[in-house]
């Protein structure tokens, strides 16, 4: 009878383990799933702002070039209000995570943080590949690039001798 009762017991012990084993096989797939559901919709939510992030972008670019037109047709007064409408634009975006960044004068030319807008000749070959002039910052979300900062950019031109 003992025996018997062992083996009874044995077999719930047997059965509870395999239950255990599946049940923790199922929490793993349970979170996994969550895990993965939680990626699609910051996915989306992201799809769904990058139209509006990107007018936020042209926004504060059309503004900051009516600070520079009216700094030189009316004074620093006017431009100080387009300035204000910047740094406001410029808060809403990182606000939603979207930071703004500025290339360097001088700096080395990085494709993966910079456009050329134009290139500029110089006869000094170690300005070769510098930034010459900054135009617009770029912007960024976490590590991903939003938008390129436009540069121009140095370009090596040799002399030519007659």
């Amino acid at each position: 009878m003992d025996n018997e009762l062992e083996a009874v017991l044995n077999g719930i012990n047997t059965e509870l383990a395999g239950l255990h084993a599946q049940s923790k096989f199922l929490n793993e797939v349970i979170d996994r799933l969550h895990a993965e559901n939680e990626r699609l919709r910051n996915a989306e939510s992201q799809r769904g702002l990058q139209p509006a992030l990107r007018e936020l972008v042209k926004l504060a670019d059309d503004w900051r070039s009516r600070a520079a037109s009216l700094r030189e047709q009316s004074g620093a007064d006017a431009a100080r209000l387009c300035d204000e409408i910047v740094e406001d634009v410029t808060l809403v975006l990182d606000r939603q995570g979207v930071e703004e960044f500025h290339a360097e004068e001088g700096a080395p030319f990085d494709r993966h943080e910079h456009r050329v807008i134009r290139a500029r000749p110089v006869d000094d070959p170690a300005l070769e590949g510098r930034i010459a002039e900054v135009r617009r910052p770029g912007y960024r979300a976490d590590t991903r690039v939003v938008r390129f900062a436009e540069v121009d950019v140095f370009k090596f031109t040799p002399p030519v001798e007659p």
